[in-house]
């Protein structure tokens, strides 16, 4: 519980591909809260560049399909199950907030030149993998979707294409990407708050099927 919000909070453990574990945490919410608001899915599997190393990541060349069908079914699978037990609930209510987190990369390609190491072949070179742009674009067309589809319902979905975080990665990596970024800098842990908070609450209830690119100005260029 946060001091500046008093309330419960209730951690339920589910695995969103399954549809029936999804519907039983539906129940469990419904059960304890009465009502369900707010949907965030945030759930995916995202190769992160770090310490002396960049791990997950997989040129197309030698891209593993059983990698393809597991960062799909989580990513878009699994956003579109809790998209659609808890979204009908809420439309069955006349009201509800759905926030898809995406990604600048689901905006733009990557540039892979950002993940490259000194001294591998180019052939050996790491890049993003090509599911991750998959999955982020594949929100951005589920969110309008649904926009139209609950609209009437009074069921709100959008999406936050969120840039960069600092978080530990190594200097040379970081450097390249704030090159690319008008602000001259990443994103900080807690910047992208008060993005998420406005489109959850009333302040936001005219807004559907929009997806706000919050970059530092990245996909300006």
């Amino acid at each position: 519980m946060n001091e500046a919000y008093p309330g419960k909070a209730k951690a339920i453990r589910v695995d969103i591909c399954d549809r029936a574990a999804v519907e039983g945490a539906l129940q469990q919410v419904l059960a304890e809260y009465g009502r369900v608001d707010i949907l965030i899915n945030n759930a995916a599997i995202d190769a992160k560049v770090g310490a002396g190393e960049s791990t997950g990541f997989a040129r197309v060349e030698n891209f593993p399909l059983e990698k393809w069908d597991l960062e799909l079914e989580v990513g878009l699978k699994g956003a579109f199950i809790c998209s659609q037990v808890f979204g009908c609930e809420m439309a069955r209510r006349g009201k509800g907030v759905i926030v898809n987190i995406g990604s600048e990369y689901g905006v733009s390609g990557p540039d892979q030149r950002l993940y490259r190491q000194s001294g591998l072949a180019e052939e050996d070179q790491p890049v993003k993998p090509i599911t991750y742009t998959v999955v982020k674009s594949g929100l951005i067309g589920m969110t309008r979707y649904f926009a139209i589809y609950w609209g009437p319902r009074n069921v709100r979905v959008n999406t936050v294409s969120l840039a960069g975080v600092h978080a530990g990665q190594p200097e040379e990596f970081v450097q390249r990407y704030i090159q690319q970024v008008p602000l001259g800098r990443m994103a900080e842990p807690d910047e992208y708050q008060g993005t998420i908070l406005y489109l959850c609450a009333d302040a936001s209830r005219f807004l559907t099927g929009v997806n706000l690119v919050i970059d530092g100005g990245k996909t300006c260029w």
